[in-house]
């Protein structure tokens, strides 16, 4: 049974939001899917998402190597595009239910038609970056290994204010325990351009006895140690070297 385009916007779709190491034929979300697309089997939808991992030269792991043409047409033309990609995704999945209900991001009783797809793209600017950045990093924290999803969020390393064309980059993000998160956006924490920890002694200041003790016991255990990478959507190494410019003026 041949892939449509459509099913290939999707399964590339899936391929964003699922940990690569959770993509198997029994995840429930694949399982799901399949059904929604008109696949046979799960295992037709896995392999296809698998399939992408060749083009993505930030991912760690190898794709299953059986890719086709229009694979490779349909990761080029929305490679970096991730947020049109979500957009006509829920779109096509509304299309195949045949009803206004997305069941990835919960997407309920709105309207159709070019208000609908506002209200989609404004809650995909809002969801996309987070979605991808935890799932390519397995939703655990970079530097600490903390691997509880609700403790751990998306990191921008450029700012979002300061760079609107990589909002939603997701190689311009890092997932991060909230504590750390917070921490490196105030500069008191720094990533290097050779991806170790850096803390600042800023962190320390105005703090004394007990306080200084405890706060330095969580933070300098981590100082110098390297950040774990994602699976895919690997840090931007350009935006890493922004961010930690900043960090050193601060100091």
């Amino acid at each position: 049974m041949e892939w449509t385009r459509e099913q290939e916007i999707i399964a590339l779709y899936m391929y964003c939001l699922i940990p690569f190491n959770k993509v198997s034929g029994t995840n429930p979300q694949i399982v799901e899917m399949a059904k929604i697309i008109g696949r046979p089997n799960a295992n037709s939808l896995k392999a296809k998402i698998g399939n992408f991992g060749k083009f993505d030269t930030n991912l760690e792991a190898v794709g299953l190597g059986h890719t086709s043409h229009l694979d490779e047409e349909i990761w080029n033309e929305y490679n970096g595009r991730w947020q049109e990609l979500e957009v006509d995704a829920l779109k096509l999945i509304d299309r195949f239910q045949s009803r206004t209900i997305d069941p990835l991001c919960n997407i309920q009783n709105i309207p159709i038609g070019e208000e609908r797809e506002t209200i989609i793209r404004q809650r995909t600017n809002q969801n996309l970056f987070r979605n991808m950045v935890l799932s390519a990093y397995n939703n655990t924290c970079c530097i600490t290994g903390i691997a509880r999803p609700e403790l751990v969020e998306a990191c921008h390393i450029v700012d979002w204010k300061e760079d609107a064309n990589n909002r939603i980059n997701p190689c311009n993000g890092l997932a991060m325990n909230v504590l750390f998160h917070r921490a490196y956006d105030k500069f008191y924490i720094g990533i290097s351009p050779d991806l170790r920890v850096v803390v600042s002694d800023r962190l320390y200041d105005d703090i004394k006895g007990i306080n200084k003790d405890n706060t330095y016991a969580m933070f300098n255990p981590f100082n110098g140690s390297q950040i774990t990478l994602p699976k895919k959507f690997k840090p931007n190494i350009e935006f890493i070297e922004k961010h930690f410019c900043k960090f050193k003026n601060m100091i």
